[in-house]
């Protein structure tokens, strides 16, 4: 998972950040046209992902005053190596980064959707979706088990019929 950055331009700082609202804080804290790049990291490179990104980069391309980097002239890109992450990329001034995640969230609102009940119960209950996933795989575990213990003896009565059916036939 690599961006690509411009030639021209080099990593000053870099931040772990793990919600909107401390991109807003970092956004506000920096000088004015600073260069911001944000990774949006999704569970899966679903079908129609990098037509959404496209879509998300046409209606920020509309916005006026909203700035993508000169050398690059974009705002959303898919992750060029193939991983679920959109990259966006635009400059700082005045704080932009609550009206792009508004147009990203409507662009992207089924992804996003999809996730929330995980993320929330994750939240409220830290690690529950291991505790799911586990309980998921055991369930399927015994539902395969179940199929295959009633097909068995099945199969051994059908098959002499069938066996001295061939060869009276």
């Amino acid at each position: 998972m690599a961006f690509r950055l411009p030639s021209s331009l080099a990593i000053k700082q870099q931040y772990s950040v793990v919600s909107p609202s401390n991109v807003v804080a970092l956004e506000a804290s920096l000088p004015s046209n600073s260069r911001m790049l944000v990774s949006l990291v999704f569970a899966e490179r679903y079908d129609g992902f990098e037509e959404d990104c496209e879509v998300a980069n046409s209606i920020l391309q509309e916005q006026s005053g909203l700035l993508p980097w000169e050398e690059y002239q974009r705002f959303v890109t898919a992750d060029p190596d193939g991983e679920p992450v959109a990259w966006v990329s635009y400059q700082s001034s005045p704080v932009w980064w609550t009206w792009i995640l508004i147009v990203l969230g409507g662009v992207f609102f089924l992804p996003i959707l999809s996730v929330g009940g995980t993320w929330i119960s994750e939240l409220i209950f830290p690690g529950i979706g291991s505790i799911i996933s586990i309980a998921m795989l055991v369930g399927m575990g015994f539902l395969v088990y179940y199929l295959v213990k009633e097909l068995t003896p099945v199969a051994k009565e059908v098959a002499p019929e069938l066996i001295a059916a061939k060869l009276a036939g």
